[in-house]
């Protein structure tokens, strides 16, 4: 029965179905970290759109970098464990700084309409803004149209992310995931057990199957962490973090980087590639780049054959030779 048992675990195909289903879920993983919104592309035309420097065009920039910061928590906090556990409630953004009691209220006879739009409206709020400050100032119509470009991509992120979160893998690939492995060892507790024989040697511990256990398993596991990325585990991704510094970010887009001038050009504030201009240009080495070696990348060359209307066969020339000829190309 021990080698029979032996021979069912070459039918499981667990590796087969644990790489298929680990790869899904780490793709799965790594795209979700790639729809999280960051408001920095946003802004930066912000800066564009509304450059004044009175306090209604500050106003403005303001109250947009906080509707762009509250569309955010609203969002992430239906998906993420430790934002809904730091915002309970919609009002704790009240404490936060985030919203206004007005804004609250206004969120919440939307919710009451339409409970899936909540998080939108901040940013229906945004285009609102900018179209007083077009009717206002008349901006530029292609920076206009790049940020509502932008604000339309930074409406999808929200859009991608809720939409891994409501359509997870599906679970019966899970369970079969699961099945296939502790299957596949319960055999092999029958079937790897070592037999009476002179040509083999007694291991009364099974040292090898504990090591594949180990892999396995741990292969299985790291699939089921990874399902669920923004729970509470130590490597899921911070959204707590991430909200944090996009806060910090924006406010200092909208308050410190427009207000910071560039140096004047000119006497005093020259580089030395600017000084040694049409010279031969030659990078400086810093810090410990001299004890580095540099090496140039090797360039796939094409070698003409001698007599390359004659077969090869003929004329004696092959492989071998050419790398003999031509030690510097790679084949």
């Amino acid at each position: 029965m021990c080698r029979q048992f032996n021979e069912y675990t070459k039918l499981i195909p667990l590796t087969f179905l644990l790489g298929f289903y680990v790869s899904n879920v780490v793709g799965r993983w790594w795209r979700q970290f790639e729809c999280l919104a960051w408001p920095e592309d946003l802004l930066s035309l912000l800066v564009l759109v509304i450059p004044g420097e009175d306090e209604r065009s500050q106003r403005r920039r303001h109250v947009i970098a906080r509707y762009l910061n509250l569309t955010a928590a609203l969002a992430w906090r239906d998906v993420s464990s430790k934002l809904r556990l730091r915002f309970p409630k919609v009002r704790d953004l009240i404490d936060a700084g985030l919203m206004t009691e007005q804004e609250y209220v206004l969120l919440e006879d939307v919710h009451a309409s339409c409970a899936s739009v909540r998080w939108m409206a901040p940013l229906q709020w945004v285009q609102q803004i900018m179209m007083d400050e077009v009717k206002d100032n008349n901006p530029t119509a292609s920076i206009v149209n790049n940020f509502i470009t932008e604000l339309k991509l930074y409406r999808q992120s929200f859009r991608k992310i809720f939409c891994h979160d409501w359509v997870c893998v599906p679970l019966v690939y899970t369970q079969v995931a699961a099945l296939a492995t502790y299957a596949f060892f319960f055999f092999c507790l029958f079937g790897r057990q070592y037999f009476h024989q002179d040509d083999t040697v007694d291991l009364k511990v099974p040292i090898f199957l504990i090591v594949q256990f180990l892999f396995f398993v741990g292969w299985f596991k790291v699939g089921q962490d990874l399902m669920r990325p923004f729970g509470m585990d130590d490597d899921d991704i911070e959204l707590n973090w991430i909200l944090d510094r996009n806060i910090a970010c924006s406010f200092a887009i909208v308050h410190k980087l427009i207000n910071t001038r560039h140096p004047e050009l000119g006497e005093g504030n020259e580089d030395i590639f600017w000084k040694n201009r049409g010279e031969h240009l030659e990078i400086p080495k810093t810090g410990r780049q001299d004890k580095l070696e540099t090496h140039r990348p090797k360039l796939h060359a094409y070698v003409r054959m001698p007599n390359s209307d004659v077969p090869d066969d003929e004329k004696g020339i092959t492989c071998s030779k050419l790398r003999g000829d031509h030690p510097h190309l790679s084949w």
